[in-house]
């Protein structure tokens, strides 16, 4: 009686056991693709990348089917860290799979790009003329034009800011009446999306006097003369 005791529990020892290996390993493994946001991590402060780089990359993951149903719930990320760049130039950086924080039982098997070009330049302060930028009917003009601070300050890359001769207002359509106006306007943002202004809050004064050309009109029979 003792023995079948004995056997029935190592029995079901068994039982239990074979019944947890094929909850966890019966499903089998599989893979699955996801879209995770890139994160590019200790840009220092006197440097900016320049060129466009990707807002996500996709990582293949594969595992336990059971692990993987789980992840898409999950929050993944694709650290890049570039915090030791020092000098401008071309930097071409791998995409570590190990980066990637993935739960117990899961691995990433592949990363696509599995690498980034990085254009990398020096963050610098330049002083701008300031341009203002009127949209007038073609019969419209101003004259005895004043701006307010005249220059401004932007903050970019510096192979962007050399380039760079002067800086628009905001578009600026003052009320077609002849005579002196005063209108405030703003920055327009110049191309390139790393370019700022160091005051953010500055405001343009325009001053000037708006007129109408007056369009001499030639008689009919001076037309006429002239045919």
């Amino acid at each position: 009686m003792e023995m079948l005791r004995r056997y029935n529990l190592h029995f079901w020892a068994i039982i239990i056991a074979v019944a947890l290996w094929l909850q966890v390993h019966g499903q089998g493994e599989g893979s699955v693709s996801l879209d995770i946001p890139l994160q590019v991590q200790g840009t220092p402060a006197e440097m900016v990348i320049v060129n466009d780089m990707p807002d996500h990359v996709r990582v293949t993951v594969k595992g336990l089917q059971s692990r993987l149903k789980d992840l898409r719930q999950k929050t993944l990320t694709m650290p890049l860290d570039v915090s030791d760049i020092t000098t401008p130039g071309v930097v071409v950086r791998a995409l570590q799979m190990d980066a990637v924080a993935v739960p117990a039982g899961l691995r990433i098997e592949k990363v696509q790009p599995d690498r980034l070009e990085l254009q990398v330049d020096r963050l610098v302060t330049r002083s701008m003329p300031l341009h203002a930028h009127f949209e007038l009917p073609e019969e419209w003009q101003v004259s005895g034009l004043t701006i307010e601070p005249g220059e401004v300050k932007l903050i970019g890359p510096e192979v962007w800011l050399d380039s760079l001769k002067k800086v628009d207002t905001s578009p600026i359509r003052p009320e077609l009446k002849s005579g002196p106006f005063k209108v405030k306007a703003g920055v327009e943002s110049p191309s390139g999306k790393a370019i700022r202004l160091v005051d953010g809050n500055i405001e343009i004064e325009v001053k000037g006097l708006l007129s109408q050309v007056v369009t001499p009109v030639i008689p009919n029979e001076m037309i006429g003369e002239e045919r």
